[in-house]
């Protein structure tokens, strides 16, 4: 999440006990306008065409890369602090990956080249497509810019919960956290205690159950039973976080060792990182991000020089990969002696 939730979430004017039933029915009978409907109605309709200027192409990215190269280039330069980079990279990913333009918001609200109204139109703007599109983190922004008065809009505390509610139903945890302790301040615990269930916090559903009566766990069941059918599943929300982190990790490793991925289609540069996060996933010795980039890149020239080799079948690569403090530089050029010695 790119914004940090205030510590302490003001005491809302508000009757959660109404809001989630009334939410809930909509969706659940099928009545027309959704409730998602009416709250992209509240925003300005915008298209790519109008919100990005035109991309320039920089020492990382050029409109010859794929989207998810140039996504998570993007994104890796936007945590490097190098905006302007970044900035051009995420524009370029924009049209297949709607949560580049949540981090275009970003970058846009800190652009000191420009005033504050300007820079606050910008990332709006972003955030209100990015919104639309039901991005989790720009509807998140949106709970943000209403509550708040964020970003040139004008404060409107309920308008802000219907998009914290929205961004919770789309699986964002930082939405869900918010619902809990937001609910629980306001005494409405079987509501709180349904957000936890969806959160799977065993520890507020413990703290919240010493807090509740019979009747008030009976009602927070009964709301989680009607949560889980129209929050999307952790399942969906994994797979999410899955095919963004192969992004990521997919542009780290060809930023740094672009010959890994040479002759490689972009579905079969997919399918080896996905088979590479199960892969590293499933063995508990492999747990930083060195070990897996130090991984994908070794078994790769491995499979270069010996089609079909696996590299975790050799003890002295695997002994390698464990070590967590082996920079991925060093444990590729260790490797490389290893896989030679061993084709002796």
């Amino acid at each position: 999440m790119l914004a940090v939730i205030q510590s302490s979430i003001r005491e809302y004017p508000l009757k959660p006990q109404h809001l989630l039933p009334l939410a809930l029915a909509t969706v659940l009978i099928g009545c027309a306008p959704s409730p998602d409907e009416e709250l992209n109605a509240t925003l300005p309709q915008l298209s790519l065409k109008e919100l990005l200027p035109q991309a320039v192409a920089n020492e990382y990215c050029n409109p010859k890369l794929d989207s998810d190269l140039l996504y998570g280039i993007g994104y890796q330069l936007y945590n490097d602090d190098k905006p302007e980079q970044a900035r051009s990279c995420l524009i370029m990913a924009a049209p297949t990956h709607d949560r580049a333009l949540c981090y275009l918001a970003s970058i846009a609200e800190q652009d000191s080249s420009k005033d504050s109204a300007e820079r606050d139109r910008q990332a709006f703007g972003y955030m209100a497509y990015s919104a639309v599109k039901n991005d989790s983190c720009a509807e998140f922004g949106m709970f943000q810019n209403f509550t708040y008065g964020m970003r040139g809009q004008t404060p409107d505390i309920d308008l802000g919960l219907r998009w914290l509610e929205r961004s919770a139903r789309h699986g964002d945890a930082d939405a869900q956290q918010t619902l809990v302790r937001l609910h629980s301040n306001k005494g409405n615990l079987p509501l709180a205690y349904s957000w936890a269930k969806v959160l799977d916090d065993q520890a507020q559903i413990d703290a919240l159950k010493q807090r509740m009566n019979p009747q008030q766990l009976s009602e927070g069941e009964q709301g989680f039973e009607q949560l889980s059918k129209i929050v999307t599943s952790k399942d969906a929300v994994r797979k999410e976080a899955r095919e963004e982190n192969i992004a990521v990790y997919s542009a780290n490793i060809h930023m740094e060792y672009p010959e890994t991925f040479k002759g490689l289609s972009v579905a079969e540069r997919h399918a080896l990182m996905e088979q590479a996060v199960a892969t590293v996933s499933a063995r508990p010795e492999f747990s930083t991000r060195g070990q897996f980039y130090a991984y994908v890149i070794i078994a790769q020239q491995a499979q270069l020089k010996q089609t079909g080799v696996d590299v975790l079948q050799n003890p002295q690569i695997v002994e390698l990969l464990s070590d967590t403090e082996l920079e991925v530089s060093e444990a590729v050029k260790k490797a490389d002696v290893i896989l030679g010695q061993a084709a002796l």
